[in-house]
């Protein structure tokens, strides 16, 4: 090897571009459309280990449930790649990274070089160790090929235990439970949604549930999965025991760092990125559900791994690996989901605890209306909503959120049913609605 004048590694490389992005979804092709914005030309490769041509994670449940198919779970058109100038490699894994050389090395052994690279690998589905988690008929739901799967085993008649009640065990449940499946939703903790939702919301999102004939067992575990050849059925920590034929780990993720990890660039939960989202070495950027990235209201390193966050951090990595100088503001957890008709949106910070000091909570609750809202401030500063039922005014308070705003004087206006831009209008907090657009 010899140094070029440029001061990179000059080498036997099978290909070599400008731009290496590793991961196609979200934050990749967030990446893309961010280089695009400052470089019109230069050479950029997507490395996916799934064949599939770029999709939305969002609506794989809705493809288990028969609403959307190939064609509308695409989150690009088909041309996507062709006319943003990108070199697709899909069904490849990136095995090692080498910094110093600045070249990746596929599963298949080729090199690939590059200028500036973004990891954007994601997380994957946690999969406890317990006996018989292996056998056909339990799945996870992360990938368009999870969802195929799951689908073509879903039918009238069968029997469903989704283990897990936070968004994907929810979103997984009501899909399972359209195709004719029954189903059974086991949560570890005392309530669903225990990590955005507070005990007064999820007791309202529960009775909706089972009000539609989906079963939720709460503080209860799955301790086996019972089968010969396939899953049959499973013992629960109560001692009871529940017949089968699909089962679902849905009982959250974790960040793909390990090739991070093995290429010395810093890591804690998941890959450590500054406010342009770069990590430790200069010229390799991280974003979406990888990314340990600010925090718009704490200002620490959290990730959020939701799908506009995702892109967002997406965009400025790639905007910055093009030469461009953009910060990101810190993102905002936002979820959000359709129960058999009642919606529910949490953002921000929304459950403080009892060592969380200074926090004001407002609420208001009319259970005959499936109303439940809640409001929690810091100094007259909203930083954090629930909205269940009524759940226009969410992007409001996301909107105040991120402009800061002392609510103080319309704090009883908040908690009403048709609180909405208006009243904040009307109030003069703001002059203008222009910033709620990217709320």
């Amino acid at each position: 090897m010899k140094v070029s004048q440029r001061g990179l590694v000059e080498m036997n490389l099978d290909a070599q571009y400008k731009y290496v992005i590793i991961g196609n979804s979200a934050a990749g092709i967030g990446c893309v459309e961010g280089i695009r914005r400052v470089d019109k030309e230069g050479s950029i490769a997507v490395i996916s280990e799934e064949k599939m041509h770029t999709y939305s994670r969002c609506l794989t449940s809705y493809y288990i449930a028969g609403v959307v198919d190939d064609e509308k779970i695409l989150f690009r058109p088909k041309d996507y790649y062709e006319k943003k100038k990108v070199t697709p490699i899909l069904g490849k894994k990136v095995v090692k990274i080498f910094p110093g050389e600045n070249y990746i090395v596929l599963d298949d052994g080729t090199k690939i070089g590059y200028l500036s690279l973004m990891i954007a690998t994601g997380a994957s589905p946690v999969i406890y160790d317990i006996p018989g988690n292996n056998k056909p008929g339990v799945f996870v739901l992360r990938t368009y090929e999870d969802a195929r799967r799951i689908s073509e085993a879903a039918a009238p008649g069968k029997r469903a235990v989704v283990m897990g009640g936070g968004l994907v065990g929810l979103k997984s449940a009501d899909a399972l439970h359209a195709k004719g499946v029954e189903v059974w939703v086991i949560v570890t903790s005392p309530q669903i949604m225990s990590q955005t939702m507070d005990r007064d919301g999820a007791e309202i999102l529960r009775k909706q549930l089972e009000e539609n004939g989906i079963k939720v067992m709460t503080e209860t575990n799955v301790e086996e999965i019972i089968g010969d050849k396939k899953v049959e059925a499973v013992r629960l920590s109560t001692g009871q025991t529940l017949t089968c034929d699909i089962v679902i780990f849905a009982k959250g993720v974790r960040p793909n760092i390990s090739l991070a990890k093995d290429a010395g660039i810093d890591t804690d939960y998941g890959i450590l990125v500054d406010t342009h989202m770069r990590t430790s070495v200069p010229n390799i950027y991280a974003a979406g559900d990888v990314a340990e990235a600010k925090d718009f209201i704490t200002g620490e390193r959290y990730i959020h791994a939701i799908w506009p966050n995702a892109v967002e951090q997406g965009c400025i990595a790639g905007q910055n690996m093009a030469g461009h100088d953009v910060e990101y503001a810190g993102g905002i957890a936002m979820n959000s989901v359709d129960l058999f008709g009642l919606a529910s949106i949490a953002v921000g910070f929304t459950r403080p605890r009892g060592k969380d000091h200074g926090y004001e909570i407002i609420s208001r609750s009319i259970p005959e209306k499936k109303f439940y809202r809640k409001i929690v401030l810091k100094d007259g500063v909203i930083v954090g909503a629930i909205c269940i039922g009524e759940v226009e005014a969410a992007g409001v308070f996301a909107g105040l959120i991120k402009k800061r705003a002392n609510v103080s004087r319309i704090k009883e206006l908040l908690l009403r049913e048709d609180f909405d831009y208006a009243k904040v209008l009307g109030e003069g907090l703001i002059a203008d609605t222009s910033y709620f657009a990217t709320a």
